[in-house]
């Protein structure tokens, strides 16, 4: 990922000052972190804030196998993450992949029927459901786009 060409195009059409003093820095740190700038190091050397953040992405992910931190930066800003497909039709047909979906919300549904049983959802049973619901929704989608990209046409 090349972040100085990120940081330059997130930061087209924004008042840097602006960015710069929301961030606690000085326009021409921030200018530095974009252009790789320091007295000491050549140009494009310095690490930058982003580069950080996705070095500490990349390290929690690397010993843990999780998306802790893009997931909540996903649901933070409104998104939800999804991975690249990485259903294959060799390894899985997608009719086996259809009925683990359906098993999988029929499950989430008699979790709402446990929920709602006494005529009232509570807050940790909201949680609950919710704990249920952002894996499926996450393998739905990625089953969608394995059809969209063709993962499945013998």
């Amino acid at each position: 990922m090349n972040t100085r060409k990120t940081m330059k195009a997130a930061l087209e059409g924004c008042d840097r000052a602006e960015v710069a003093a929301a961030m606690r820095m000085t326009l021409g740190s921030l200018n530095n972190q974009i252009s790789g700038e320091r007295p000491y190091l050549p140009k494009g050397k310095t690490p930058n804030c982003l580069d950080r953040v996705y070095s500490l992405i990349d390290a929690t992910n690397g010993t843990t196998g999780k998306h802790v931190i893009l997931q909540a930066l996903a649901e933070e800003f409104g998104y939800m993450l999804i991975a690249n497909p990485a259903i294959r039709v060799d390894e899985t047909p997608a009719i086996a992949q259809v009925s683990r979906i359906l098993n999988d919300f029929a499950s989430m549904i008699d979790e709402f029927g446990r929920a709602n049983a006494d005529g009232r959802i509570e807050p940790f049973e909201a949680d609950r459901i919710r704990r249920r619901w952002e894996p499926l929704k996450c393998t739905i989608e990625e089953f969608v786009l394995a059809c969209e990209n063709g993962n499945f046409n013998a």
